[in-house]
């Protein structure tokens, strides 16, 4: 009787070995593609979540708007609404407005667009000391428009408040029903909120 030896032959070895790296960078490729979606749906949902914090804010604010004058630094009475293009192309925020706030008195908050940053500034005071200088909070990078309308008590947007009617003399001291606010990243469409004003 004869005895054979059971073993791989060289050619079944290297067949084997091909296999076996053509399952692996398959297996790879696919592990690489997860990972790569994983990583861009993380940056997706990070932004959004970001887009999501400051439109909260600004719903948050303008919720809690109080119909409350108040006294800029040269002690001018101002109304607690403000803004829009005339108030951006004079250097000042884009809204200002005066929020309640629980367990505290009333403060003032306002939004502007800064070297392509939408910054939030908030005075410790509700009437403003001659210098006084705001606390600047970043909320977004990138930001190419930042732009805000106001509904006036007819249901007409106005882009700057107060909004002077004809025939009207002085400033209202009463705010907006309503504001609407258009926000656009760099690269992205434009985002547009409408927010009722108590």
């Amino acid at each position: 009787m004869r005895r054979t030896d059971a073993g791989f032959t060289l050619l079944e070895v290297l067949i084997a070995l091909v296999v076996f790296a053509v399952l692996t960078l398959i297996a790879y490729q696919g592990l690489s593609r997860i990972a790569d979606t994983k990583v861009r749906l993380d940056a997706e949902a990070q932004h959004w979540r970001a887009y999501s914090l400051v439109l909260d804010r600004f719903d948050e604010d303008a919720t809690q708007v109080m119909a409350r004058s108040w006294r800029d630094e040269g002690g001018t009475l101002q109304p607690p609404v403000r803004g829009g293009a005339e108030a951006v192309n004079a250097g000042q925020p884009a809204l200002e407005l005066i929020r309640a706030a629980r367990g505290r008195d009333p403060y003032h908050v306002a939004y502007r667009l800064q070297q392509g940053q939408l910054q939030l500034l908030q005075w410790d005071s509700l009437d403003l000391a001659p210098r006084a200088k705001p606390q600047v909070y970043r909320l977004m990078d990138d930001v190419t428009r930042f732009e805000v309308w106001f509904l006036d008590a007819n249901n007409v947007w106005q882009p700057n408040w107060p909004a002077r009617q004809p025939g009207q003399l002085g400033v209202t001291m009463t705010p907006p029903r309503g504001l609407r606010i258009l926000l656009a990243l760099h690269g992205e469409a434009p985002v547009e909120r409408i927010y009722a004003l108590p």
